[in-house]
């Protein structure tokens, strides 16, 4: 009988990681789990990794991007030891031709960056806690709204949050959950976009959000690349919730055009950056009693 591999010593936090958000590189890895300077310790970790067996990497300099890696079939075994929930299927064949996709692999660094920008400010703020990540796999093929032909909604990812605040001296609590939706590079079709905001509306409006995730809490969080594009996407979704009879429900819709690869926990989440649809002033995209950002 083959012994059980095993990972480098102090690797198993690395392997935890990819199991939570499925896809990291090196730099994001740092940024979730070390001081900056460790970043070629963790280079020569996921070296050591990859070398073992336990992540696969994808992309590099055949696509001018930085090396993003998953874990294999091997290493997820060995995750879900650790007590972790990786994903049960690996197929290399299709995480390949993944690596050769760079608006995959662009399109998915960004999302990673809002989901580690949410996990950073729950580690931060002990009243914020982050009680769940969805990831873009785990929501494929799972909200399918009639509107009245059959569409699926699929965000690039979601989480949500459990908030804590004393006011007026008495504790308050309540959750936040935000699908993200991530425009960095490739603008959307006007036409499909608006029909994924009709969708959105319809699977909330229908009770189906509650049923899923077990809130009534909602936000959608719309990441552009440009202010350019925050301005266009906003207008669509207006126009679309006029079309609906709707404009109430445009609360449930901000818009940014912040880096999330630059920009500060704080600064995305709790600093006044986000338009809502029909709004008049620039709000947080999660409201605490404070507004102040450190």
């Amino acid at each position: 009988m083959k012994p059980t591999p095993q990972p480098a010593k102090g690797a198993e936090k690395i392997l935890a990681a990819l199991a939570e958000f499925e896809y990291l590189t090196a730099e994001q890895i740092t940024k979730l789990l070390y001081a900056p300077s460790s970043l070629s310790h963790v280079r020569k970790q996921l070296r050591l990794l990859v070398a073992g067996g336990f992540v696969f990497p994808l992309g590099g300099k055949a696509v001018h991007l930085h090396l993003l890696y998953t874990l294999s079939g091997v290493g997820r075994t060995y995750a879900a030891a650790l007590g972790t929930s990786p994903r049960k299927r690996f197929r290399k064949g299709e995480e390949q031709e993944k690596g050769h996709n760079p608006y995959f692999l662009n399109h998915t660094m960004a999302v990673i960056d809002v989901l580690i920008s949410a996990r950073l400010l729950a580690n931060a703020h002990a009243n914020i806690e982050l009680t769940r990540i969805i990831t873009e796999r785990e929501l494929k093929r799972k909200i399918y709204v009639a509107i009245p032909e059959k569409i699926c909604i699929e965000p690039d990812a979601s989480c949500e949050f459990l908030i804590t605040e004393d006011w007026h001296e008495k504790p308050q609590t309540w959750k936040d959950f935000v699908h993200i939706e991530a425009y960095r590079h490739l603008p959307p079709v006007e036409w499909r976009f608006k029909q994924k905001i009709q969708g959105y509306v319809t699977y909330a409006l229908s009770g189906q959000h509650k049923a899923l995730f077990n809130t009534s809490a909602l936000a959608i969080a719309v990441i552009a690349v440009s202010t350019q594009m925050a301005t266009t996407l906003r207008q669509w979704t207006e126009e679309t919730l006029l079309a609906m009879g709707r404009p109430a429900e445009g609360g449930w819709f901000f818009f940014c055009s912040l880096d999330p690869a630059k920009a500060r926990p704080e600064e995305l989440f709790l600093a006044p950056v986000w338009e809502q649809a029909f709004g008049s002033a620039k709000t947080p995209l999660l409201m605490l009693e404070t507004s102040d950002v450190p």
